[in-house]
């Protein structure tokens, strides 16, 4: 096989799923930014999305990025007679069936067949011919890495990422679907690259099981359901399809942010400083640009395969203390003190009223927000969470809101304390934090006094 990616354009079938959402002319939508740029980079741009990504009904599965494109993927380990084959190495997100399409190379050469029979107890699979084929066709022989159902789990994500989420997350994963204006807060906008409620640490990717626990579970106290009866691989598909658009968002915004440097249209003054600029932009699309656009990319793909690592998963390294008035005190020291600050944003009495949220804060370009408070890194103003209404996001178990305080809430002001606090004292916040909804005492009604422990629900083991 070449060293270029594979690239596998994968069409899909949805207007069963269109009516109402603008089943014509369904496009993905450019950023804003694009608009800036001179014209010639503005087709550059176009051009190197369709090529990498496609359309939304002609999706690009590229090779490169680490997205489960296909139903499996496996290694011949031996090969036996009439075209029977034991796999080895085996990665699956869909059913191996009957009739589905088998891709693998020959030094360099693409070659194809279809399933015609597979016993998963055993491994083996028999590979027949595909429709055509001419009499020198032959079997996978052993060592060949095997394509099963090229690009379907792509293509069932993209089916099911329109039926339930588009309407709120939009067709290019922006969060401006036709509902999005209507809800508060916002869906989440996935081209950055970024989700809020991980398992991993501060400057990790979010992994698949994150994104597939909150399809499962839903976000409390957001428009966010659960699709707890979508089955184990429809959720595995979506999530397929949701990484994927949030690789192509990143990898669209890196290359606008390094085109807005040398090639905004409003830098230039004159007609002949555009024209200059056009032509130093050809010099490098030529020059520059493809090893540029190679090296970009492999960094994004590596910042999510990274987050796959068991390395990348937060887990404590001291046991829960279980809950007590004593933690629950301590806590509430930790929760007052300069070290963790929280009473800035969450307020003394937990209900999301500190001084923060009064305050006028920057954004990324160092310019004052139009309105007081705390903005998140898509610019959008948020409140701190009422910790009184016992209502987590991000889940309820001990465990996450350890996480929570341990890696911070990634794209928002709230940050991480696991350098700064042990583990210890994050338990006797997290006992405090759970505690809150049941305190009998409002700020100025004297001395605090803690509750005996948090509810038996709440004092679950962390996993």
């Amino acid at each position: 096989m070449s060293g270029k990616p594979l690239l596998i354009i994968v069409p899909l079938c949805l207007a069963v799923f269109m009516t109402g959402c603008g089943s014509s002319g369904i496009e993905f939508r450019e950023r804003e930014e694009t608009a800036e740029l001179i014209p010639p980079a503005q087709d550059y741009m176009e051009e190197l999305l369709a090529e990498h990504f496609g359309s939304p009904t002609a999706s690009v599965a590229w090779e490169k990025l680490p997205i489960n494109y296909h139903a499996a993927t496996a290694t011949v380990d031996e090969a036996g007679e009439s075209g029977s084959v034991t796999l080895a190495n085996i990665g699956r997100t869909l059913p191996i069936n009957e009739g589905q399409q088998i891709l693998w190379f020959v030094d360099g050469s693409a070659h194809s067949g279809q399933v015609a029979g597979f016993d998963e107890d055993l491994n083996a699979l028999t590979v027949s011919p595909p429709a055509g084929a001419d009499q020198n066709w032959a079997p996978p022989a052993p060592g060949a890495r095997l394509t099963i159902g090229p690009g379907e789990t792509l293509q069932q994500g993209r089916l099911l990422y329109a039926e339930h989420c588009q309407h709120c997350h939009g067709v290019t994963g922006d969060g401006n679907g036709p509902t999005a204006e209507y809800l508060e807060p916002r869906p989440r906008d996935y081209r950055l690259g970024k989700f809020k409620f991980t398992s991993t640490s501060t400057v990790r990717k979010a992994q698949r099981d994150d994104l597939a626990r909150i399809i499962e579970e839903g976000i409390p106290g957001t428009y966010m359901p659960s699709f707890k009866l979508l089955t184990e691989e429809e959720s595995a598909a979506i999530v397929e399809y949701v990484r994927w658009l949030a690789m192509r968002g990143e990898t669209e915004l890196r290359r606008i942010e390094i085109l807005t440097l040398d090639f905004r249209a409003a830098d230039a003054e004159t007609q002949e400083e555009l024209d200059e600029m056009i032509q130093e932009f050809a010099e490098a699309k030529e020059d520059d640009f493809p090893n540029d656009f190679a090296d970009e990319t492999e960094q994004i793909a590596d910042s999510w395969r990274v987050a796959q690592e068991e390395s990348s998963v937060v887990l404590p390294k001291t046991p829960r203390t279980p809950s007590s008035p004593e933690s629950i005190a301590k806590g509430r020291e930790i929760y007052l003190s300069a070290t963790a600050k929280c009473v800035t944003c969450h307020g003394e009495s937990g209900k999301g009223d500190g001084p923060q949220t009064m305050q006028v804060a920057k954004d990324a370009s160092g310019q004052n927000y139009p309105v007081p408070g705390l903005h998140d890194d898509w610019g959008r103003l948020i409140e701190p969470r009422n910790l009184t209404t016992g209502i987590y996001r991000g889940g309820r178990r001990p465990l996450d809101l350890y996480r929570r305080i341990h890696s911070g809430i990634k794209g928002t002001p709230m940050t991480g304390f696991g350098t700064s606090l042990s583990d210890e004292q994050i338990w006797d916040l997290v006992n405090y934090v759970m505690s809150i909804p049941f305190e009998d005492r409002a700020p100025g009604e004297g001395p605090f006094v803690p509750s005996e422990s948090a509810p038996e629900a709440t004092v679950a083991k962390s996993e």
